[in-house]
């Protein structure tokens, strides 16, 4: 259970049901963070969903970067602990996820803020793609 280090917000978008999920995509596809983005496109999407479907609650989702790296906040209104993969979950019916934000992600982590919690994922950003003074 972390927050994720310091970060100027570059994008907010609100979801509230899967089919805004598609309106969440096109929009964060107009924030230039290079050959990632289809990558954060992906974690973005998933996050929402799992906010939508597991705490049954809107997703707010948020655009950070750093000089060296972008990442990507979830909320949601669910005040229950650390999201889990669900072991017992048939195969075939979801739930993947949390299991590839892990992997595509250099680092995952949630932490509980008032009236629900926040995951985050965070990635890093090429040396040519890195953000500072002058971008």
């Amino acid at each position: 259970m972390a927050q994720p280090v310091a970060a100027d917000e570059v994008g907010r978008w609100t979801v509230d049901e899967p089919v805004e999920l598609r309106i969440l995509r096109a929009e964060m596809r107009k924030v230039d963070t290079g050959p990632a983005n289809d990558t954060l496109l992906v974690v973005a999407t998933e996050l929402a969903s799992n906010a939508l479907r597991h705490a049954r609650s809107r997703a707010v989702v948020a655009l950070l970067r750093t000089p060296d790296a972008v990442i990507i906040d979830v909320a949601d209104r669910d005040p229950r602990g650390r999201p889990a993969v669900d072991a017992a979950r048939p195969r075939r019916s979801g739930g993947l996820g949390l299991p590839l934000t892990e992997k595509l992600a250099l680092d995952v982590g949630w932490y509980p803020a008032a009236g629900g919690k926040h995951v985050w994922a965070r990635f890093a950003l090429s040396a040519s793609r890195r953000w500072g003074p002058s971008n």
